[in-house]
């Protein structure tokens, strides 16, 4: 026997998920207060979704109905789970409005997709609008580490841990077996109390919208990027630009090779290396996932005033640079925290006006609303 189930997830939440946790109550609220009753099969019946009798009113209600405690369980786990990292991003009415369009989508595709002599079978559960969770989480946190508990059990063996995937590794083979288990029960190859095809059209929704908002975030950033290329220019001084001559260049070239080659192996010597170059080329910049690495370590290091040449230089380089607004936030931390909250200010504004899609966003702006002295809060027609 094998048996795995996750556990937790890598990405943690800046806000309480309100309308997660609301719609796990009133869904344990309505089990068990009509589960356990005996015309349970009845209210079943009369609220569950029936293909051949299309009702959208129907549809939502199915969506609170389930078949035991497990079912439940596991619908309200994986709602738990996953769901609030969606709500956290899009926000609250979005992300009820979405989980409402994900079941019914689902209860849609799955009476187009199941054999006739399945239409007159109730459905209910909320495994279709929490398959929508799961694909639109596969679309926008791809590399989120989950980690799965598992137990191996045979008459000589018996083997417990736990083991971390990448989302979209899990994510996506549950939904080609959901694709695979929706043909052959449509091919009358197999018989199932499961409802594939729901599981099977909810992920579908789920990543199509998820595509969607990733395609819209990333055009939103770009066009707020050039919007606020001037306030940046302002909080980090443009500078009067240099050139080198021949022998300058192949040394800062050596330089950068010398960093790249020892960075994975020796941070502290990397930085070194680096904090060395910049006291001749003040300007020096690495490729950009190396750079903002070097500039994270002088920060946890210590070296504050490195650190913000270093995420400066990075921004000026990469200002479409996914990373852009997480550096710029670290620059106007350590601005912060050295008393230039002018300067600080400055930074936490152009985050919250330029990169309102930035997960820098909430801090920045509690940083703004709560941290600042008061005589450095004359900013609300911004917020």
């Amino acid at each position: 026997m094998f048996f795995f189930f996750p556990v937790r997830d890598e990405y943690g939440v800046k806000r309480f998920p309100i309308i997660v946790t609301f719609i796990i109550f009133v869904n344990c609220l309505i089990y068990f207060i009509f589960g356990f009753r005996p015309n349970y099969p009845q209210i079943v019946e009369k609220f569950g979704f029936i293909p051949l009798n299309f009702s959208f009113k129907n549809i939502l209600t199915s969506m609170f109905l389930h078949g035991g405690l497990f079912h439940l369980g596991f619908n309200m786990w994986y709602l738990w789970l996953l769901g609030d990292n969606i709500e956290d991003r899009w926000g609250r009415f979005n992300f009820l409005v979405f989980y409402l369009l994900s079941g019914i989508f689902a209860s849609i595709l799955y009476s187009e997709l199941i054999p006739d002599k399945f239409k007159n079978i109730p459905t209910i559960g909320a495994s279709g609008a929490i398959s929508g969770i799961l694909g639109s989480y596969a679309v926008l946190f791809p590399k989120s580490r989950i980690t799965f508990k598992y137990l191996i059990a045979s008459f000589w063996l018996i083997r417990a841990g736990e083991f971390e995937i990448y989302s979209y590794i899990w994510l996506l083979f549950w939904f080609l077996m959901q694709g695979l288990n929706t043909l052959l029960v449509s091919l009358y190859k197999v018989q199932s109390q499961v409802a594939y095809a729901a599981h099977f059209g909810g992920f579908l929704f789920g990543a199509i919208i998820g595509i969607g908002s990733k395609l819209y975030r990333e055009a939103k950033y770009r066009e707020n990027v050039k919007l606020g290329e001037n306030m940046l220019l302002q909080i980090l001084g443009e500078g009067e630009k240099k050139y080198y001559a021949e022998e300058q260049i192949k040394e800062i070239e050596n330089l950068k090779k010398k960093i790249m080659d020892v960075i994975y192996e020796d941070r502290v010597l990397a930085t070194k290396i680096y904090v060395d170059g910049l006291k001749i080329y003040p300007d020096l910049c690495l490729p950009e996932k190396i750079q903002y690495e070097i500039a994270d370590s002088l920060n946890r290091y210590g070296e504050k005033d490195y650190a913000l040449i270093a995420y400066k230089n990075f921004i000026l380089n990469y200002p479409l640079s996914k990373l852009a607004d997480n550096a710029l936030f670290e620059f106007g931390k350590i601005c912060f925290e050295k008393g230039d909250y002018e300067k600080a200010k400055q930074a936490f504004l152009q985050i919250v006006i330029f990169y309102p899609y930035s997960d820098a966003y909430e801090e920045a702006k509690y940083y703004l609303e709560k941290e600042l002295p008061p005589k450095f809060k004359n900013f609300s027609d911004y917020l």
